[in-house]
């Protein structure tokens, strides 16, 4: 496993795993044409990445605590009136 630090933001996260998934690669086709082996181009998209930029792209809705536009207040909830 490979430690790539800590990021305020999603998209700071996203960089920085898109450069080190690069740098991983060209390691991997070097060593490959260095056995004689045949190298292929990595072209799937890793899982990891497409749950990123989904996330990065998801909003919040903000009336996840209202029922149908009208707040009820604890005491209500709590007595059944609600």
């Amino acid at each position: 496993m490979i430690w790539l630090g800590t990021f305020v933001t999603t998209e700071d996260a996203l960089k920085n795993y898109e450069s080190k998934k690069l740098e991983f690669e060209e390691l991997v086709m070097a060593k490959s044409a260095k056995n004689g082996q045949i190298s292929e181009k990595f072209d799937q998209e890793s899982c990891v990445t497409d749950e990123f930029e989904e996330k990065s792209s998801m909003s919040v809705d903000e009336n996840t605590n209202t029922s149908n536009g009208v707040e009820e207040s604890d005491e209500e909830l709590m007595m059944g009136l609600g």
